[in-house]
């Protein structure tokens, strides 16, 4: 994948945002094609209640909703950058055009979808979760990351408050599920065979 996106470099270009800045916002219809080259980038979705729900947390090097933009219907999600970022933007045209030309582009593009159904299946499954499943499925899911992780941070991810987070915690660490030093998570021994009771 990383030959092809230098190759696409030929028929985009680089544009360079700045933290917090939008790339789109829910329902905008696509004119571009977009690669995160460096950054992160956040994609989320708002309620009715005015809330912002995360769908995802895009890291370079990756496509950025590249089914709305190849199909050409509307964003369902907003994407703020989380931080400086580089995005490589491509006309459609000469993107569909480049995939016809390129069978084995086309194939990694494809396993990019594929991968973002799997997200969405996981935001399904997750959907129909309480918030303490979520908060255990989340946990051991991340587990190696957890120690970059703030509570706030993990709140986010879980699209709930902290205060809502800290009081699933508070459980989970009389149930032996998590310990918690200097404000991280750290899950215990029997942390599976726990959280996995009924």
């Amino acid at each position: 994948m990383q030959n092809h996106i230098k190759m696409l470099y030929n028929i985009g270009y680089k544009r360079f945002y700045n933290s917090k800045e939008f790339l789109f916002f829910q329902g905008e219809i696509p004119k571009k094609l977009l690669v995160v080259l460096k950054g992160k980038v956040r994609l989320y979705k708002s309620t009715q209640e005015g809330k912002e729900e995360t769908i995802h947390t895009i890291s370079a090097v990756n496509f950025i909703a590249e089914m709305p933009s190849f199909m050409n219907i509307p964003y369902p999600a907003s994407a703020v950058c989380l931080e400086e970022c580089e995005i490589l933007e491509i006309e459609l045209a000469f993107f569909k055009e480049y995939c016809t030309k390129n069978s084995d582009f086309c194939l990694s593009f494809i396993a990019s979808l594929c991968h973002k159904i799997e997200i969405l299946e996981s935001l399904l499954t997750a959907s129909t979760q309480s918030l303490k499943e979520k908060t255990i499925r989340f946990l051991i899911q991340n587990k190696s990351a957890l120690a970059n992780l703030s509570q706030r941070q993990i709140a986010q991810k879980l699209n709930t408050s902290p205060e809502s987070l800290s009081r699933i915690l508070r459980e989970l660490k009389k149930q032996d599920c998590i310990q918690t030093q200097k404000g991280k998570i750290l899950l215990t021994q029997n942390a599976l065979k726990i959280c996995e009771e009924p």
